[in-house]
């Protein structure tokens, strides 16, 4: 009868496979089209239409009171639509995510501002603090201003979500991404970032569909 492994022995074997596996799982995510092909379930085509608003979704704040490079990245997506000409109307959504005090629609409205967007042109939603406070916020001042017709600005990543959801509640919206897919499917590095994001997004369309918000 063969003699088992002392204890110390087979933890240090199990960490040593955890660690082969981890090295493994980095580099299937860096260097194969892993990322990609997880990404095509999520794909949602660019739809730019003219429509009664933009609807930029907050993705987050640095410091308390600068715009997330995601962020910064819808605000200007966001512009560009206004100023193309596809909606009068451009409304921020977002709220005190990082507990600073300061609503992340405030400082969208802000840096829109120095982007010269008219005031009377900007509206604000500054009570939502995660997607699915965002569209029942946004399905309220929609229905307040009698939009039938909604461009969505929000990561390429979140569309998908973002779009069923608004959708859920009745309204009509088209996809305007901020980021490209290119973005997500070329660099090894980018793929290895974004793995986590990829992975934290099908867990929330999951629990979307089983409270039923999508």
């Amino acid at each position: 009868m063969a003699k088992a492994r002392p204890l110390f022995e087979r933890v240090f074997l199990g960490i040593n496979l955890v660690l082969w596996l981890i090295f493994l799982l980095i580099l299937l995510i860096s260097f194969t089209p892993l990322n990609d092909y997880m990404l095509r379930p999520l794909h949602i085509a660019e739809e730019v239409r003219q429509a009664d608003a933009i609807v930029v979704l907050g993705g987050g704040i640095d410091r308390g009171r600068f715009l997330s490079p995601q962020s910064a990245q819808r605000l200007l997506r966001g512009a560009q639509l206004y100023y193309g000409g596809w909606a009068p109307k451009i409304l921020f959504a977002g709220g005190d995510t990082a507990q600073v005090g300061i609503p992340e629609a405030l400082i969208f409205a802000q840096e829109a501002r120095k982007l010269k967007i008219l005031e009377r042109d900007i509206l604000v939603e500054k009570n939502a603090i995660d997607t699915r406070e965002q569209v029942l916020e946004v399905k309220k001042i929609a229905d307040k201003n009698k939009w039938q017709n909604l461009l969505i600005v929000t990561s390429y990543i979140q569309m998908k979500r973002a779009l069923l959801a608004l959708e859920n509640l009745g309204l009509k919206v088209y996809p305007a991404p901020a980021d490209p897919y290119e973005k997500y499917a070329h660099n090894a590095l980018v793929r290895l970032q974004v793995f986590g994001q990829i992975v934290r997004e099908y867990g929330a369309i999951i629990y979307y569909k089983v409270r039923g918000w999508i």
